[in-house]
């Protein structure tokens, strides 16, 4: 089955089929020992969708699936994961997804590289977690009316029109305090001379005014709970471009989705794009590469459970290990996806450039 969907519906050589039916062999053991359901999926030719051409499921009725999923298409927005590991060449862990039976699993991916190093096709483990998501929704719930009957109790739960106007006075408040301190910000960072000292002044300013921006957008909106994404993001990348080195004309460009999450969340995203884009204007184009046309792409992608957003540039790359030891940005940023959007981070980074993208629950 998996060499007739293959040549039918792929691109793919003999010896990358090959390579495939090889993978296939071992996928009941695999299955087994994990104790979950386990796929290869390839990229259809015509339509541009991943589907599935080999399937195996755990011994003992352990299985996620009822019927055979083998020939079937995997929507981007379902399974996300997917898309991820065979675009980037990446190893993916512990992302949610959707099957096409509508179940709610966790998924492992792989890419699978041919001898030229190019991905053809994925392996994935699958484990449902259907059961753990419904407890989790459930405590949440009980946690927010345990909130809101206390908020009752303390006769502070009713939010009148005046009350909207208050709360709008006290966002443009902070603004104004924040912008303030950026302001204090740069003025040292102009009394100084050293040039390390320089550039934190102005890092820590960026910090400053990307959560400024929140506060800004919430003065502004009805619903002062969610924001819209794309508009966050361009007022960071105003930010931003004030921090392009030596005057060197780095473009940053904004494409994807716009998507609505709460002001909690949006904080700690604005936080983060905030220190990509920083790190990639820092180590992506040094003094010595000025003739390198500096490219920096914010992409936004909504997922059904977990959206994802990128950070990518074309300059000269750099040494991971080496640049997270002594990097506060990059230490900022793990902390931020692990602990507030409870998300994985995912980094690919050579001469040819630096790609950094994050996953968070909508």
């Amino acid at each position: 089955m998996l060499r007739e969907l293959c040549g039918a519906r792929t691109n793919l050589i003999n010896e990358d089929i090959e390579l495939l039916e090889s993978i296939e062999v071992i996928l009941p053991y695999i299955s087994d020992i994990t104790t979950g359901d386990v796929f290869i999926d390839v990229m259809d030719k015509n339509h541009g969708y991943m589907f599935a051409v080999a399937q195996s499921k755990p011994i003992g009725g352990l299985s996620v699936y009822r019927t055979n999923t083998v020939g079937l298409a995997v929507l981007r927005e379902n399974e996300p994961a997917v898309y991820h590991s065979y675009e980037n060449g990446m190893l993916v862990r512990d992302l949610k997804g959707i099957t096409q039976e509508n179940k709610i699993v966790k998924q492992d991916v792989v890419p699978i590289k041919n001898v030229a190093s190019q991905t053809i096709g994925v392996l994935i483990c699958e484990k449902d977690i259907s059961r753990s998501v419904q407890q989790d929704k459930k405590y949440r719930k009980l946690a927010k009316d345990k909130e809101n009957s206390n908020a009752l109790f303390n006769g502070d739960y009713t939010r009148d029109k005046l009350g909207k106007i208050t709360l709008r006075e006290i966002h443009h408040r902070i603004k104004n305090n924040l912008q303030m301190i950026a302001s204090i910000l740069n003025i040292q960072s102009r009394l100084t001379d050293s040039i390390e000292m320089k550039q934190a002044f102005k890092e820590s300013s960026g910090r400053v005014l990307s959560i400024a921006s929140i506060h800004d957008i919430l003065t502004n909106t009805e619903n002062d709970e969610m924001i819209y994404l794309k508009p966050l993001i361009e007022r960071i990348r105003y930010n931003m471009q004030s921090l392009a080195l030596n005057n060197s004309a780095v473009i940053i460009s904004i494409i994807g989705d716009d998507i609505k999450v709460s002001s909690d969340k949006a904080t700690s995203i604005a936080l983060i794009v905030n220190e990509l884009v920083t790190n990639a204007l820092t180590h992506g184009f040094p003094e010595n590469k000025n003739s390198l046309q500096g490219q920096i792409i914010i992409s936004i992608s909504k997922g059904h459970l977990f959206s994802t957003i990128s950070v990518e540039d074309n300059g000269v790359g750099f040494d991971l290990l080496e640049t997270e030891k002594n990097s506060l940005g990059l230490q900022i940023v793990s902390l931020t996806v692990r602990d507030k959007l409870n998300g994985k981070l995912r980094f690919i980074s050579n001469d040819s450039g630096t790609k950094v993208m994050f996953d968070f629950k909508i």
